[in-house]
């Protein structure tokens, strides 16, 4: 039996792997191109995830679940693995993940949606201050214009809009779990639904598997980037299920801060004091919006009130 302590740093490491991901992921691409190296990321952490948890009892498993949270998750991982690998430059890789970062606060507002958590005025609030921060980043700390942030958008639309339907779609597969999920797990089948759909792109673009170059440095940065996305989900699964849930939670919501400064290393790049704000906001307005869903629960601990917590919170 795992100790909880064990299973929170588990989960924690998860966060740590996964900010790594973005770093390795680019390096993969920029070796292997785009499309042949998220294939074959998302192709050994199948064989990886398979190995570790195996395919989960479908019996158990309702068939609307399967199919609509089958379908958010596969296009989810597309949206995001491609927006970082279609990204013209490192320091725009960078910028495209905390676009993808403002899953937490959409995540609450689709928990509204899906009528599991009550609206509140303050998730507008934290979720105006993540926007803000993605705002801040894009005009480099100058001046509010509308133009500059078009023009910015407009250098690599296609990574920019995959990143941001990726995040809209992730916050509707988070609440839409919550809703219809299981106890079984089925992030294994879904990585193998991931790894046939990207197989299938990859012959119909026609691509040339015999160009592929098994340097020593290509196959390095394949395996890491493979072994952060299997593992990292692994961990996390752990943490969730053995660890201390709220802890993990509140950890998750640094992960933009986390994955920028561990991509900056990876990539070799430097970040400009101007970047590191705006992450802070995107985090800030992330952490907000938590507390706003779960003050009800929070509030006793902090002031030993005699208030009674709502089950609304997460």
């Amino acid at each position: 039996m795992l100790s909880q302590r064990f299973a929170t740093w588990c989960g924690i490491s998860a966060i740590l792997m996964w900010a790594a991901m973005l770093g390795l992921i680019r390096q993969v691409t920029e070796r292997l191109g785009a499309e042949l190296g998220i294939t074959l990321i998302y192709s050994l952490s199948t064989l990886l995830l398979l190995a570790i948890f195996g395919l989960p009892n479908f019996k158990r498993m309702s068939k609307t679940y399967l199919l609509v949270g089958s379908t958010l998750f596969v296009v989810y991982e597309m949206c995001y693995s491609f927006a970082i690998g279609y990204a013209q430059t490192a320091q725009q890789a960078i910028e495209v993940s905390v676009v993808n970062y403002l899953w937490p606060s959409l995540t609450m507002l689709a928990l509204v949606a899906f009528k599991q958590l009550k609206f509140h005025w303050m998730l507008l609030v934290g979720m105006s201050i993540s926007i803000s921060g993605l705002v801040y980043i894009q005009l480099g700390g100058e001046g509010l214009s509308f133009d500059q942030i078009f023009a910015n958008a407009m250098s690599n639309p296609l990574s920019y809009g995959l990143a941001f339907i990726g995040a809209l779609l992730w916050s509707i597969y988070c609440a839409f779990t919550r809703r219809y999920g299981t106890q079984e797990n089925p992030i294994a089948f879904f990585f193998c639904l991931v790894s046939l759909a990207l197989w299938i792109k990859l012959l119909l673009i026609g691509y040339d598997l015999s160009t592929i170059s098994w340097s020593g440095s290509n196959v390095f940065y394949l395996i890491a980037a493979a072994l952060s996305l299997g593992l990292g989900y692994g961990a996390w699964n752990v943490g969730m299920l053995h660890g201390n849930v709220a802890t993990l939670v509140a950890s998750s919501y640094f992960s933009p801060v986390i994955a920028a400064f561990i991509a900056m290393l990876i990539l070799g790049q430097s970040l400009s004091v101007t970047f590191w704000q705006g992450a802070c906001l995107v985090t800030l307005g992330s952490i907000l919006c938590w507390l706003t869903s779960n003050w009800s629960a929070i509030a006793p601990k902090l002031f030993k009130s005699d208030i009674t917590p709502q089950k609304d919170h997460i």
